[in-house]
This record gives structure tokens, sequence and C-alpha cells, in this order.
């Protein structure tokens, strides 16, 4: 999966295979990321050889990353969303059912709607967890919810849809 990851002013496209491997702006590099047991906001990161202890928190569009005393707010979109953005003002007007599918394997943390509800656009329907990731999912335009095809505790595979909005 492709994720594009702007920290301050820098902004850093990372790959991550199904394998594990990490290649950040095309260089490979060696990478461990564990989230702590004590914390679920605590994590350890082993990159190329340097260890840092990192304390992140979710704000409303960004993470907050707590690394060697410095706060550094954090944006990453995953190359779904990028493709998503780029095609917002379409779907903004436009009408039939839209199906939102799961872009990795994972397990849902979390729904935050239910069959029959009125969403608006970008109100988060699902929250999927991925890699030690929590990622969002946002109503892509003002809809209503159709299906929910998920439910907290489940495992999805890749491209399995999750919601079905019209």
């Amino acid at each position: 999966m492709k994720y594009e990851t702007t920290a301050g002013s820098d902004t850093y496209i990372i790959e991550v295979d199904d394998d594990g491997s990490v290649v950040i702006d095309g260089k490979s590099v060696d990478c461990d990321f564990q989230q702590q047991s004590t914390d679920p906001n605590l994590y350890s990161l082993l990159l190329d050889k340097q260890s840092y202890d990192l304390r992140i928190t979710d704000q409303d569009e960004a993470l907050n990353v707590l690394i060697e005393g410095d706060n550094i707010e954090v944006k990453v979109t995953d190359e779904r969303s990028r493709r998503l953005a780029g095609i917002k003002k379409k779907l903004g007007q436009g009408d039939g059912d839209i199906l939102l599918k799961a872009p990795m394997p994972g397990l849902i943390i979390d729904t935050l709607v239910k069959k029959g509800d009125q969403v608006q656009l970008d109100q988060p329907l699902v929250i999927l967890e991925s890699m030690k990731m929590h990622n969002e999912f946002k109503a892509p335009r003002n809809a209503v919810v159709k299906e929910l095809r998920v439910k907290k505790g489940d495992k999805v595979q890749r491209n399995e849809t999750m919601v079905i909005l019209s």
C-alpha cells in the first residue's frame, strides 16, 4: 500500500508491501513498528537500526506524533483516498450506489453508522486497523447507508465491501 505522508513542511511517499518491506521516497529501509502493550498511544520504531519511542494521538485530520521531545503534526493519505479526492466533486453531485471497500486486509475496530442513517460528506463510517494503523473511512458525499456489511471485530480482506451508500 502506498501512502503520502506530510510531516511539517516535508512530504514523503511511503510504500508498505504485503511482506512488510518498506520503501520511503524510492529507498528501501529496514523498519519495525510496534505498538507497546502498556499504552495504546506508545509505539516503538526501529528505522535503519535507529530506535525511536513515539507517542501518537489522533487529531481531527492528522496525527500528533511526539518524538524525541518534538510534537509533529503528521497527515497520512493512502492511495485510495488520494484518488478519491480527485473525483470527489463528481461524486458530490452523483447518484447511484457507492461501494466502500477495504483497500487492505484488516480488523474492523468500530462502525460509526447503521443501516438507514443519513450521512454527510466526510462523515466517518468505519474504522479499520491494518498494519497497526487505524484507517478511518468517510462518506465521499451526502448519502444514506443502504447496507452495513461489517461489524466491530470482523476481519476483512482486500476489496471486501464494508458499506454500501445510496
